[in-house]
Order: structure tokens, then C-alpha cells, then sequence
């Protein structure tokens, strides 16, 4: 049985937001064997069932004295604790299955799920595709492979990171999803997603407004059409403010409309000049390349004192 050892010779280090451990006065000693070590008060007298605060770490003797190491419960609070090879607890740190603890040596589960979530995410959002482009010469067709890139940043302005993905080749890139993350649900939403790119198809990208506070999914077609989608503040979904779009009459000439409204060319152009002022040209960057390094740097990062609050 797992109990903390009152007969300390004093209370410490007042650890975290859930647990407190005694300090000893005493030293280490390894066993006969070098297979453990125990802490004693005096030699030969081991502490047993006990949490020990030595030289700023924390560790756990179990009930024959033996130092732990791995995951470890305490019994009276339930809570559960990473112990490394030193038999010192884990803080601020991904275990070695994977699990994030932070300060009090609490396993983050939320922002574990976050974790697991991104990357199953990203998984879903792979097409294992390839396109042929020519030399500069324009003689022979050189095979390139697509690539999956993705960016992690706060859409919606909710203090959480959200996903996009985009795909193919460093100089053109095309967007495959957005989605959201949300914090009560704990799971992403998809907000948009993408077919794949065909040659001339529209044009995706996303914009942040030059005020800062909202970001806008432009669609693009060759032919000049035009629609801009909005993401609506604190939410997960896009909302089609402008639809720009020309097509030909019974007589064959040019039929300007703006949000299904006919207008004529000046008013059109009008429009546009409003829509393009509101959607800004900051161009979301900072895309990375889907490899495992730069997901591993990206998803399991080390929380600050800022962050680990919203989880």
C-alpha cells in the first residue's frame, strides 16, 4: 500500500496543486546486488511507503524500501506519477509511453488527446499522389512527388491551435482541409475540406483580415470567378460573404453578379475593391512539411506556464 511516511522529520516542498511530500535527512544507498536503491534515515534503517523530496526531486520507496521507477499511485489521492530511470518524478515532461505531465507531475490528459488528435488528423488527411512537370526546357516530363504540409495556429481566436493541411509541391500547394479544435467536444471539426486539385481547378488559399481578428478561405477560379468565406469568431465554420461570378447572356455578352445580383462592370468592380480590402493580403505561412521530426516538434511540445492554463 502506497501512504505517505509521517514520521518525517519535516514537511517540505508544497509540490504543485495536489500533493505535498515530506523532506528527509538522510542518504541513498544501494543494495548488495546493485539492483536498487533505498533511502535511510540512519544505516541499516530504510524508509518504507513513502514519498521522499531529496535535493529539489521527488521519488517513492515502496512498502520494502526500494526506490521506484515508471508509473506509480498514490493511494490516498489516487494520482498517478511518472518516475524516471533516477527514480525521479517526471514534471514538465512527455513520459517515456508518450504521455505528457506537467508541474505537479499530473498527467495532461486533455492536451494528450489534442495531441493524438492532430495527428490522426493528419493521417486522414494523406494522398498518396504524384504529378509530372516539366523542365524548364518544357521537353521532358520530370516525375515530383507531392508532399503534405500542414500549419498549427489559432483560426477562430480561441487560444487554441487549429489545423490546416495543405498538399503537393513546394511551389504549388493546395489546400486539403481546415479544421478546427474544440475544446468541449475535445475533438477537431472539419470546416473545410478539399477535393483533389485538377489541372486549372480553382485556386484555395487562406487570408488573415488586416485588422488581425479573422481569417478568410478564398476560392479562386481561372476563369476570374471569385468566392471569399469568412470564419466566423469563436466558431467552425466558414460563411460565404462575397461570390463573384460572370457568365454569358442569351446574346452571349458578359453577366456580372455579386452574390447572385446582376450588376454592371463598375459596380462589380466596386465590390470586389470592398471584398479584397476586407479579406486582406496576409497570406497564411509557416507551412512545414508532415515528416515525423517536424510533427514531433510541432505536436509534443513542452507546454508554458501560459498554455498549460487552457488545458
Amino acid at each position: 500500500m502506497v501512504k505517505r511516511r509521517m514520521a518525517a522529520v519535516c514537511w517540505g516542498l508544497i509540490f504543485g496543486l495536489t500533493a505535498s511530500f515530506p523532506a528527509m535527512a538522510g542518504e541513498w544507498d544501494l543494495s548488495e546486488d546493485g539492483k536498487y536503491w533505498t533511502y535511510c534515515e540512519s544505516p541499516g534503517n530504510p524508509v518504507e511507503d513513502a514519498w521522499i523530496e531529496d535535493n529539489g526531486k521527488t521519488y517513492y520507496v515502496d512498502s520494502k524500501g526500494r526506490m521506484k521507477t515508471g508509473w506509480v499511485t498514490d493511494e490516498d489521492s489516487g494520482n498517478r506519477y511518472f518516475m524516471g530511470d533516477d527514480g525521479a518524478m517526471y514534471q514538465n515532461a512527455f513520459t517515456k509511453d508518450g504521455r505528457y505531465v506537467g508541474p505537479d507531475g499530473l498527467q495532461v490528459e486533455r492536451y494528450d488527446n489534442y495531441r493524438k488528435e492532430i495527428k490522426s488528423e493528419l493521417k486522414k488527411a494523406v494522398r498518396k499522389k504524384s504529378s509530372k512537370t516539366k523542365n524548364k526546357k518544357g521537353a521532358a516530363a520530370a516525375e515530383e512527388t507531392r508532399q503534405q504540409y500542414f500549419l498549427m495556429v489559432d483560426l477562430n481566436l480561441d487560444e487554441y491551435k487549429d489545423l490546416v493541411v495543405m498538399e503537393g509541391t513546394e511551389e504549388n500547394k493546395s489546400l486539403v482541409e481546415v479544421a478546427i479544435w474544440d475544446p468541449e467536444e475535445e475533438k477537431f471539426q472539419l470546416s473545410a475540406e478539399f477535393d483533389e486539385p485538377e489541372e486549372n481547378s480553382a485556386r484555395s488559399n487562406l487570408y488573415r483580415d488586416p485588422q488581425g481578428e479573422t481569417v478568410w478561405l478564398e476560392l479562386a477560379e481561372t476563369n476570374g470567378d471569385l468566392r471569399l468565406f469568412q470564419l466566423v469568431d469563436q466558431d467552425a465554420g466558414f460563411k460565404n460573404v462575397w461570390t463573384f461570378v460572370m457568365e454569358l447572356d442569351d446574346w452571349g455578352g458578359p453577366e456580372y453578379r455579386v452574390n447572385g445580383q446582376i450588376e454592371d462592370k463598375e459596380e462589380w468592380d466596386q465590390d470586389m475593391a470592398e471584398a479584397l480590402q476586407m479579406r486582406g493580403n496576409e497570406v497564411l505561412t509557416g507551412y512545414l512539411p508532415s515528416t515525423d521530426e517536424n510533427i514531433k516538434a510541432q505536436v509534443d511540445r513542452v507546454l508554458t506556464e501560459e498554455e498549460l492554463g487552457l488545458w
